[in-house]
């Protein structure tokens, strides 16, 4: 028994298995400079929806929707009112989490914003981000690719 757990836990302490290949989603490669955005969680009704950037402008898109204030320390959750950058309207009061990279689970410069989930908001946000100079949508399906060869 003991040694079954060793050997899960062993396993764990690697990390993942890749057992897929995948094809190249045309998503910017991390490191390429180009800072992405995207709802990384779920579409549609839900009560929270996760938005998040990555690349250099990140950090700078968070200053700007949560002007005029600084940088959160680092990997820490804090409550902010996002505004539109043009027209200065409160879209949200949103926790936001900045990860400074390269520790962060791109390797780049990540910003998470967890909004109310309404399609509104979600709407509001990502316009609001599409504005910010920098910044560009991710493809759709980017970092999912199309899986081949799997067993």
């Amino acid at each position: 028994m003991w040694r079954g757990l060793w050997t899960l836990a062993a396993q764990a302490a690697r990390g993942p298995r890749r057992l897929c290949t995948r094809r190249s989603s045309g998503a910017p490669a991390p490191g390429s400079g180009a800072t992405i955005f995207a709802l990384s969680s779920g579409q549609g009704r839900c009560g929270i929806a996760v938005i998040r950037t990555s690349g250099p402008a990140s950090g700078h898109a968070l200053r700007i929707l949560t002007a005029p204030r600084d940088l959160p320390l680092a990997r820490h959750a804090s409550l902010r009112l996002l505004s539109d950058p043009r027209s200065g309207e409160p879209l949200d009061r949103a926790l936001v989490l900045w990860f400074p990279g390269p520790q962060s689970f791109t390797g780049e410069d990540c910003v998470e914003f967890h909004v109310h989930g309404g399609p509104a908001v979600v709407s509001g946000v990502l316009q609001a981000l599409g504005s910010v100079p920098g910044l560009r949508p991710a493809e759709a399906g980017a970092g999912r690719g199309s899986a081949q060869g799997c067993t």
